[in-house]
């Protein structure tokens, strides 16, 4: 007599599992359908196919198989973190949030989860929610890593700049090599104008990915910060050798170029970054270089076509005010 199909259903799962572990992901699912017709509605064999089909981010049929198992037993922690991380795979934030909070109703300590749902929160702009999930999964786990970034992204999205730092530099504690954060806190320190320090973490993150765009940006504005304008210059060429496209990059060389009086290659910068498009900064640019040739007309119609798209833009009403005081100083 042949074995019961329960302890053969157990057999042919665990096998399941073990070709899933192995990443035979259609062995697997030969295998878990054979146990499916012997037992359709067996929870382990329903956890596999979903966790399958997640894996496979085959994210619909996944949670087709979630919801069955939710069907027969509404608090399956494998389920319903299941469906909340498929719903994360299709970047459906709000209909992973639920099920992340009925499991954690049932898990409460899975730092994991908190975490992702913690993240969920902070897409979403409910930061408040955010920030309370991430300083518990901070308390529960002090050295985890995805909640000590969740919390250093969330101050640093709300310009909370000490709080910030602080979860920052206490991730780069355990590791250093997070060139986002690394960049991140040198962007905080080039805020505050502290170059010093700025330098600092742009020039590690630079050290770990040489072609970095946005470290590469930041330490360019450092260099420029400190008077170092040359340096700057070859940090920004750098970031416009690979894209040559990137207006604010031809917009900030343009304005180097200028400050070390090389007028012609400031021209040819900001024209550059204005046959792509709208540039207020490369018309500002403009504007300066035709004010510098006493030709204020030219100069004017820079700053009005910014005004005309950002009223009230600073830098621009700034740049008209000196336009027409040279031009005044010019008729007497």
């Amino acid at each position: 007599m042949g074995p019961q199909p329960n302890s053969e259903v157990l057999k042919l799962s665990k096998h399941g599992k073990k070709l899933l572990k192995q990443h035979r992901y259609q062995d697997a699912e030969k295998i878990f359908a054979q146990a499916l017709e012997m037992e359709p509605d067996n929870s382990y064999i329903l956890v596999g196919l979903g966790d399958l089909f997640r894996l496979t981010n085959k994210f619909g049929k996944s949670i087709s198989f979630y919801t069955r198992l939710l069907e027969l037993d509404d608090s399956n922690v494998f389920a319903l973190r299941g469906i909340g991380d498929c719903y994360r795979g299709l970047r459906q934030a709000d209909k992973s949030i639920d099920f992340w909070k009925r499991y954690l109703e049932i898990n409460r300590g899975d730092v994991h989860v908190m975490v992702r749902l913690a993240d969920a929160y902070k897409s979403l702009d409910m930061l408040d929610e955010a920030e309370q999930l991430y300083l518990e999964s901070v308390r529960v786990q002090g050295e985890d890593r995805y909640a000590l970034m969740g919390l250093g992204n969330l101050y640093y999205k709300m310009h909370e700049d000490d709080k910030a730092l602080k979860y920052f530099k206490k991730l780069l504690s355990i590791d250093e090599h997070y060139v986002a954060v690394l960049t991140m806190v040198g962007n905080i320190y080039q805020r505050r104008s502290d170059y010093e320090n700025a330098n600092k973490y742009y020039s590690k993150a630079t050290e770990l990915e040489p072609d970095n765009s946005y470290a590469l940006y930041g330490l360019g504005n450092c260099q420029r910060g400190m008077g170092n304008t040359d340096v700057a210059i070859t940090l920004w060429n750098k970031i416009l050798q690979r894209e040559p496209d990137n207006q604010n990059i031809l917009s900030r060389l343009g304005d180097a170029f200028f400050i070390n009086g090389d007028i012609d290659t400031a021209r040819r910068h900001y024209e550059r970054s204005l046959d792509l498009g709208f540039d207020a900064y490369a018309l500002i640019g403009m504007a300066r270089v035709y004010r510098n040739e006493q030709k204020f007309v030219d100069a004017e119609a820079c700053c009005n076509r910014v005004l005309m798209e950002k009223p009230g833009f600073e830098r621009a009403i700034e740049e008209l005010s000196l336009v027409l005081i040279d031009k005044d100083n010019a008729r007497k």
